[in-house]
């Protein structure tokens, strides 16, 4: 293995190239560690959305997330991408599962920037952090204001830069042109989007029922 070779910095801007590398040389490096940011940011996304901070302080969200976050980061990478797996058959797209899901989890890397945007949303917001942050729920200063339109343009350009790696990286796993790679991830998403919404309408059935 070179040394001079580095895939944090090379997946940025050359994810065809470094996911094949990798997949050659290594095809498991570094695959607990994105887990584990994958898995603590969207812990802390679901914890949000469940406002946990009405029962619980911020550091046993986080602590709770970090020794969450393995777990939840291997079933993400798994499901989504065994759906991508199995679609992507559909158009006639190469590679196995684990190389699809090792692509996948390399794609995620730029979310290293949104666990640190957590502890910064938590040092200008503590626990309210995790209750509510909707605009009539209280009064925010003009600091916090810009806090957070500026931690709203960063996740979305990390999440856009993410998907860029993401597809080109499919793509390369695939023996795909990144049209067919689009392709195979909107078919992923819409089963798996059906199949949600289908979840919900069981549950709700079945609640009002009771």
């Amino acid at each position: 293995m070179d040394p001079s070779f580095n895939p944090w910095l090379k997946i940025w801007t050359q994810p065809r190239t470094t996911i094949a590398r990798l997949l050659y040389e290594s095809p498991t490096r570094g695959f607990w560690f994105l887990a584990i940011i994958y898995g603590f940011s969207n812990a802390l996304n679901w914890f949000q959305s469940m406002m946990m901070g009405r029962h619980l302080g911020v550091m046993h969200i986080f602590t709770i997330a970090l020794v969450l976050s393995p777990l939840w980061g291997y079933v993400g990478f798994s499901v989504w991408s065994w759906v991508v797996h199995f679609t992507g058959k559909w158009l006639k797209g190469e590679g196995t599962f684990k190389e699809i899901r090792f692509a996948y989890a390399w794609s995620c890397f730029p979310l290293i920037i949104n666990v640190f945007l957590w502890f910064v949303l938590a040092l200008f917001f503590g626990r309210n952090l995790f209750s509510d942050l909707s605009p009539g729920s209280q009064a925010f200063t003009h600091g916090q204001v810009g806090v957070l339109f500026l931690i709203l343009l960063i996740r979305i350009t990390t999440a856009i830069w993410s998907i860029v790696i993401y597809l080109n990286a499919l793509a390369e796993v695939r023996k795909f042109s990144i049209l067919r790679a689009i392709g195979n991830v909107v078919i992923a998403g819409l089963i798996i989007g059906a199949v949600f919404y289908a979840l919900v309408w069981v549950l709700m059935s079945l609640m009002q029922i009771k």
